[in-house]
């Protein structure tokens, strides 16, 4: 297209088949011109369209992002507040020396009082009837 530039001559005659080939020209170049505004306009539309999908897919996202941060601010707080319910150092320490005083491994159960209340009523009727048996 570039080396069929054609400029009418400016004597003032117009020859019709230099202008008719001048006009075919312009014509020619102003189609493509269109074609490449079509073309930029259908791919402007067409990546706006893909954009448009791409931040409704962000939006999505942050909003699920933004649920999930809330559920684990919820957890955080039930942790927090649970563990400012149990006990601290200083009183396990406390406990624990209460429980070392007590010494619990050397209480015994009811059944073994009774045993031991049992055996000795058997060992204080024994020598009582064999003192009786001796004072005869």
């Amino acid at each position: 297209m570039a080396d069929a530039k054609v400029i009418p001559e400016a004597t003032g005659s117009f020859d019709s088949g230099k202008l008719y080939v001048w006009v075919k020209g312009l014509e020619s170049k102003v189609n493509t011109l269109l074609r490449e505004i079509d073309l930029v306009k259908n791919d402007t539309s067409k990546k706006n369209a893909d954009l448009r999908k791409e931040i409704k897919v962000l939006n999505e996202e942050i909003l699920e992002l933004k649920r999930n941060q809330e559920k684990m601010q919820k957890t955080m707080d039930l942790i927090i507040k649970e563990l400012k319910q149990t006990a601290g150092k200083e009183e396990i320490l406390v406990l624990r020396k209460y429980v070392d005083f007590w010494n619990p491994l050397t209480f015994v159960t009811q059944r073994d009082v009774e045993r031991v209340i049992e055996v000795k009523m058997g060992k204080v009727k024994s020598e009582s009837g064999t003192q009786n048996n001796q004072k005869i």
